[in-house]
């Protein structure tokens, strides 16, 4: 079998990991890849071909039995690349995220409602239609024909062998003291993802403390925040790193308080390194995880957020040995990638 992805960049975020983990989990099983994107961002180093192209340059998709998109712009490229005329080679897209909703987030309510509207009708020239969960695939069947719907939980694939620096782990461990609580996130920072609930539950937990791993529009609204409520001396701020997952060792528990997410794989990694698990009451994380193996809060009850905190240390051994099973039995790399093979493969027996 010979898989054709397009991804808008190379870059080392969301959905161009998940790309980055099914090539090399395909590779390993003996399937040709080869992976085209458009932007010279080139954060992730692929074990296969990659190329450059742009949307006028025109691919010969028969080269391949599947071509798999992700992202609007890919999906648009084959949207207009791909012949009218009948071919074997089949076409699968992934969904990433809860259209309307994030769009809303990034764009605004208009147009967000017009992006979303495009990047459905572009979607229509795929002959399926991969989102990653089924509240995902449920929240499309409104939009689209149930009949090019399926559904693919992601995974992450963790390299336990990486370390942060000596000074890293300086910094962290002078900001953790001597009986602190350290909880991190590790997300790009906008209004989508929720810090500001976790920065003022802190006004409620003395003992906790607030690690923010990622850059973004809204940091200094954030700093601001923290010293405005005065737990400025309790919130680091650790900007963008690479292959976050490794400072995970260092921490606690894990936080993902976010209003709108697709499918979180910093809360895999987190499962996959056995810490106890804060997230919002989302439908997909609600899916994911149950209240056995994550402890949740409701984002339209800022007091249930401290208390979410608290029953995480409480119950940290039931909350961290069930989570890690989950993700063992449930999302490890080898269910990811047997998924997506049932996926090319029914296409193309059909």
């Amino acid at each position: 079998m010979r898989v054709l992805f397009i991804v808008p960049s190379l870059k080392n975020a969301g959905p161009v990991i998940v790309v980055y983990d099914l090539v090399h989990l395909l590779i390993k099983r003996g399937y040709k890849c080869c992976v085209c994107y458009f932007d010279k961002v080139e954060e992730l180093s692929f074990n296969c071909d990659v190329v450059q192209i742009s949307m006028r340059q025109k691919i010969n998709f028969s080269d391949y039995d599947i071509v798999h998109t992700h992202g609007y712009r890919p999906q648009l490229y084959v949207f207009l690349h791909k012949s009218w005329n009948k071919s074997s080679t089949r076409f699968v897209t992934t969904m990433h995220n809860y259209l309307f909703s994030d769009f809303g987030y990034t764009y605004g309510k208009i147009r967000g409602l017009i992006y979303g509207t495009l990047y459905l009708l572009v979607n229509l020239r795929a002959d399926k239609i991969v989102a990653l969960s089924k509240d995902a695939q449920h929240y499309y069947s409104k939009f689209l024909p149930s009949c090019k719907l399926t559904y693919a939980y992601n995974t992450r694939v963790c390299d336990f062998s990486k370390k942060i620096s000596t000074e890293e782990e300086r910094e962290l461990l002078a900001f953790r003291g001597e009986s602190a609580q350290l909880v991190p996130t590790s997300c790009a920072l906008s209004p989508r993802k929720g810090l500001d609930l976790i920065i003022q539950a802190l006004q409620e937990l003395p003992q906790t403390k607030f690690c923010i791993i990622g850059d973004g529009k809204i940091k200094n609204d954030l700093i601001q925040l923290s010293v405005n409520l005065n737990v400025s001396d309790r919130v680091l701020f650790l900007g963008y790193k690479n292959d976050a997952y490794k400072y995970l060792p260092y921490f606690d528990a894990y936080t993902i308080p976010s209003h709108s997410e697709g499918f979180p794989l910093a809360m895999l990694e987190a499962a996959a390194y056995g810490k106890p698990i804060i997230a919002s009451n989302l439908s997909v994380f609600k899916e994911i995880f149950t209240d056995d193996e994550i402890s949740i809060f409701d984002l339209n009850d800022e007091k249930s957020v401290p208390n979410a905190i608290e029953r995480a240390f409480l119950e940290k051994e039931k909350l961290s040995r069930n989570a890690k099973l989950k993700y063992e039995n449930v999302y490890s790399p080898d269910h990811f990638v047997g998924r997506y093979l049932a996926i090319y493969t029914k296409l193309l027996l059909e």
